[in-house]
């Protein structure tokens, strides 16, 4: 029967202009509140170091597609973004694909291994892979809400001391938190416009909330010397490798 086939294509096509409609109001509607709160926004992402963030969602072959940041511009590296990674892409650690999320990102002082910390209910947002060993801690409440994944339980346990616990368990959002070099991420399912001012207020939140013995643990690597290719290694070694520094002429 040809008129079930024109009802079913219709629907799918009044269910996407409805989508894309719905999108372009949300849009306006996140325009209206940075303006009203004194933040920056952008329909496109206009940042570069977005190609770069230490995450295989944001690497070419999962074709991410930033849009909706907003910023203030006293730290520009502390922003949130929706962010939308192509259904075709073949390079899924995680073995689902991402849809739509909305993440907050910020720079941390220091690097830092692998960390994830999901909530035990609800799903682990992003598709990122998450480190392989769970890690239990000292806060019964605490283990009861959260899964902690480290690729070095001693970092998770350095990070996740009384006071970063005690942030999170106060969040006002469900949202899956990942740690990696000098970069945390902080994924929630797509916000409405004023969940995400309160989204950039929650990374803002739990990156001053980070321990300060992380700097010491994991200090930062050089960004320029003689034996910069230790890092090629693959992890920071205080061997150097390569050919000795260059001295004085005797």
């Amino acid at each position: 029967m040809r008129w079930q086939g024109f009802v079913f294509w219709g629907a799918i096509l009044g269910f996407a202009v409805w989508t894309v409609v719905r999108r372009g109001f949300r849009q306006r509607a996140l325009q209206v509140a940075c303006w009203r709160a004194g933040l920056r926004f952008s329909g496109r992402d206009r940042f570069v170091d977005s190609k770069w963030l230490p995450f295989p969602v944001f690497g070419r072959a999962w074709h991410p597609k930033i849009t909706n940041v907003v910023w203030d511009e006293r730290d520009e590296s502390l922003r949130v973004f929706d962010l939308r990674v192509a259904s075709d892409s073949e390079v899924l650690e995680a073995g689902r694909l991402v849809d739509r999320v909305t993440c907050g990102v910020a720079t941390l002082p220091g690097p830092c291994p692998r960390i994830t910390i999901a909530s035990r209910v609800g799903t682990d947002l992003g598709g990122i892979a998450s480190p392989s060993t769970e890690v239990t801690l000292e806060l019964e409440t605490f283990n009861r809400r959260f899964r902690v994944r480290a690729d070095d339980p001693r970092a998770a346990v350095a990070f996740c001391d009384q006071r970063m616990m005690q942030t999170l368990l106060e969040l006002p959002l469900e949202v899956t938190v990942h740690v990696h070099e000098r970069v945390i991420l902080v994924v929630a399912p797509v916000l409405d416009p004023g969940e995400v001012l309160l989204l950039l207020q929650v990374t803002a939140r739990l990156r001053a909330a980070v321990p300060r013995v992380m700097a010491s643990l994991y200090p930062p690597r050089p960004v320029e010397g003689p034996h910069e290719d230790r890092w090629l290694q693959g992890h920071w070694s205080p061997d150097p490798i390569g050919d000795p520094a260059p001295g004085p002429t005797p």
